[in-house]
């Protein structure tokens, strides 16, 4: 008798358990998500329930810990160089849903890195022109110059010229080389990179070669409330001590 009731006090317990889940789930999703980290509860609840998603979806690309493979282009989660958007949970949530170039028509795909060295850099965009190997080594220098690294000078100008001309590099980049969060396109002005180490040897792989980096749409593949914990974890490995208080 005396197991029988602690089997029903457990189930009601969990049965408890559970509603209470529900109800702030169901809380998270009626919500800003831009307002949730500076509602601690919420925000606590989010990441506990975002941990293992993570670990379930994201950590196979990005690292059980979220730091990215400079290797394979996939971004570090865990600073606040973001690449797409500011690092707002919204904006976070929205790559959720529905990726980087993963063919969902919401998706963010503006931002293709043309191979400059093939005949036709872009098949979308017939307007870009190759660029020959040593124009493709000219606007390594003039990153490497605004960098704040050592560079060749004469072919600094010359690749100055060719990014701001020519090459319309600045069309993505902006004129300054700095990105545009805006669409995705990288910040090249900082020791920052997504492919490989910032060397010349890396750079010209990226400039010659393109790139195109993919994130799957998870929007058909979760529920928007698995989707808002995801977010917010993320969200909060690139914010030191967010939601985290249950390590």
């Amino acid at each position: 008798m005396r197991f029988l009731l602690v089997l029903i006090m457990a189930s009601l317990l969990v049965a408890a358990v559970f509603a209470a889940d529900g109800y702030a789930a169901r809380q998270l999703l009626r919500a800003d998500p831009d307002a949730l980290p500076a509602a601690a509860m919420s925000l606590h609840f989010a990441v506990r329930r975002g941990r293992p998603l993570f670990e379930a979806r994201c950590a196979v690309c990005h690292g059980a810990s979220g730091s990215g493979d400079t290797a394979k282009g996939i971004p570090n989660l865990t600073d606040q160089d973001w690449l797409y958007g500011t690092g707002r949970p919204s904006e976070i949530e929205r790559v959720i849903d529905y990726g980087i170039r993963s063919r969902n028509p919401k998706a963010w795909n503006l931002a293709i890195m043309p191979a400059y060295a093939r005949p036709q850099p872009n098949p979308a965009d017939k307007n870009i022109q190759p660029l020959t190997p040593g124009e493709i080594d000219d606007v390594i220098e003039f990153l490497m110059r605004q960098q704040g690294r050592p560079a060749d000078a004469g072919a600094a100008a010359r690749g100055a010229a060719l990014f701001l001309g020519h090459g319309g590099c600045y069309d993505c980049h902006s004129v300054d080389a700095k990105g545009d969060s805006a669409i995705g396109a990288p910040n090249l002005s900082d020791a920052i990179t997504l492919y490989g180490d910032g060397s010349r040897e890396a750079l010209h792989m990226s400039i010659a070669y393109g790139r195109q980096g993919v994130c799957p749409a998870w929007i058909n593949r979760a529920s928007a409330a698995s989707i808002r914990e995801l977010a917010l974890y993320v969200y909060s490995i690139s914010h030191p001590g967010a939601g985290q208080n249950d390590n």
